[in-house]
């Protein structure tokens, strides 16, 4: 039985929290939230023990979610590693490069599990990529949506955009040579539209798109190979492949692999607990969760230098 904690339960937290509670061979021993009423419902709603100060779950559990504002992410996260327990993080990590690099040096230290909470890459779409991507030379990231009052402590490229650096970076596998950026606020203090392009050493070139303040919510992205082009619709979850054929007339040949669809929270957690049983390297671990916040810092430097370092121009 390995025992789990949820440290923050709001809009997020809370499906953490429902998770564990069903997972077989979990024990959902607490939530945690500075909010006391929020804590003390969830707590009834999955049947476990809501506490108000983290430190509460210390000796008490194997694993923890942290599921709390980016600026709190360091400082909560270390004082669970040095307690030698296992860590889930919401992304993004932490809020700049040295911090993360302070809790891989920890958790190598106390030989602890910290997974980073990319989402997408769990997602059964996504997943099947990983089996078929080979060489792309273009890809379009588009990742759009309604503005919600939750997540405002951080801007749209590390709030939305961030989820699709991860996967190109995980595709790609080259190093970033050229980024170009720009973006504007329209509800919130930071950048709540963003478009970004990026160039890697290998030559491919990624065109991303991000938003908050739109009407329809839409999540897909469209990849460019040499003989094929693939589609992604992270909310369907489905791809199609297109391939080239050449006699007697190119042509684009249409495949759909038939897919197992899942909740993409439920297969992160899971993962996360068979890593913690079993000792294993998580799929999105410290290293690819700040290699995905490197490139987002870089972006968001982009964007202040074409803003003249402020947002006043809306």
């Amino acid at each position: 039985m390995v025992r789990v904690g949820v440290v923050g339960v709001g809009y997020l937290g809370q499906h953490h929290a429902r998770v564990y509670s069903e997972l077989p061979g979990v024990e959902l021993v607490g939530v945690v939230d500075i909010n006391r009423e929020r804590a003390r419902e969830v707590a009834r709603r999955y049947s476990t023990t809501p506490f108000f100060d983290y430190r509460d779950l210390f000796g008490k559990v194997d694993a923890v979610s942290i599921v709390v504002p980016t600026v709190l992410h360091r400082d909560i996260a270390a004082h669970f590693i040095e307690e030698g327990i296992n860590i889930l993080i919401e992304k993004p990590v932490t809020t700049t490069l040295e911090e993360a690099k302070e809790l891989m040096e920890m958790a190598a230290r106390k030989n602890v599990i910290l997974q980073v909470g990319h989402i997408e890459r769990f997602n059964s779409a996504v997943m099947e990529l990983a089996k078929i991507v080979d060489n792309p030379i273009f890809i379009e990231c588009c990742r759009m949506g309604p503005y919600v009052n939750r997540n405002t402590d951080v801007g749209v490229v590390l709030d939305l955009m961030i989820h699709d650096i991860d996967i190109v970076m995980s595709i790609v596998k080259s190093n970033v040579v050229k980024i170009s950026a720009s973006g504007r606020s329209v509800f919130s203090r930071q950048e709540d539209i963003a478009n970004a392009q990026l160039v890697f050493q290998n030559g491919c070139i990624v065109n991303l798109t991000a938003s908050r303040v739109t009407r329809k919510k839409i999540r897909r992205m469209e990849i460019t190979q040499v003989d094929s082009f693939i589609s992604i619709d992270y909310l369907e979850q489905e791809l199609a492949v297109y391939k080239k054929t050449s006699s007697p007339l190119p042509q684009l040949l249409i495949e759909k692999p038939v897919m197992q669809k899942g909740e993409p929270l439920r297969l992160e957690l899971e993962h996360f607990i068979r890593c913690v049983r079993n000792g294993e390297k998580p799929l999105v671990g410290l290293e690819e969760g700040k290699n995905a916040l490197e490139v987002a810092l870089r972006i968001l430097e982009e964007i202040q230098k074409n803003q003249g370092g402020g947002n006043d121009n809306i």
